[in-house]
């Protein structure tokens, strides 16, 4: 167990969080989100761009199912997973009534790109789908959530708000091409909070917040890498 306070949890989360931005290693520096809120992408860029974003996250939500399973004897923690796996699957709470993934297929379409063929590009990051179930150490559980929440979920709804106004203002997409990101931009805001409880979660274990903070920083350039759709609309 740790002798740490709320405070002390508080205020590692948040100089983690600066030096994630300080160090510029976010999913808020890719180069593409840059291109397109200066307006120098091409609408092919952005097509690229997105077929490759949809490649590698679209089963994302098979990989959050782990850390369900994985979960420790918590009503409250395992009723918060169920919720973000119930409304990535069916949209039910959002409003949406649609898996987030056939969601994305909308801003496809305003990049002119069918299902069909977003569907065909081949994931950078492994084949378009295998089981992602394995085994977490109970030590390492709120280690690799935390991690995960504050590379992924926490910076996603300010990325989401800022690529939406700017494809809407520079680019012409419509509210309907947008929802993905306007959904997220939403549903991700409050996830700050919830993070911090998961850290400090983490710190009751021996080392727990070092172990966070080396698992945070492992995990960005990879985050940040998928969310700059490995650069590979540069090309387009």
């Amino acid at each position: 167990m740790t002798d740490l306070t709320t405070d002390d949890v508080t205020m590692f989360v948040t100089d983690l969080v600066q030096e994630l931005a300080t160090q510029r290693m976010t999913l808020l520096d890719t180069e593409f989100l840059a291109a397109v809120e200066a307006g120098t992408a091409t609408k092919p860029q952005i097509a690229a761009w997105a077929k490759a974003f949809h490649a590698a996250t679209r089963n994302g939500r098979v990989g959050l199912g782990n850390y369900y399973a994985n979960s420790p004897d918590d009503r409250e923690l395992r009723a918060e997973l169920a919720a973000n796996l119930y409304e990535e699957e069916t949209g039910r709470i959002s409003g949406v009534n649609r898996c987030h993934a056939d969601v994305y297929y909308d801003f496809l379409a305003g990049c002119g790109v069918t299902p069909e063929e977003a569907d065909a590009v081949t994931s950078p990051v492994g084949p378009p789908y295998r089981p992602q179930g394995r085994y977490i150490e109970p030590e390492n559980y709120f280690v690799e959530l935390t991690a995960y929440g504050l590379n992924v979920e926490v910076p996603n709804a300010e990325f989401c708000v800022r690529i939406a106004e700017a494809l809407r203002e520079r680019y012409g997409f419509d509210d309907g091409a947008l929802t993905w990101f306007t959904m997220h931009a939403h549903l991700d805001e409050g996830h700050g909070e919830e993070f911090r409880k998961y850290a400090a979660r983490a710190a009751e274990y021996p080392n727990g917040l070092e172990r966070v903070r080396t698992a945070t920083l492992q995990m960005a350039p990879g985050v940040q890498m998928t969310w700059d759709g490995f650069g590979t609309w540069k090309a387009a």
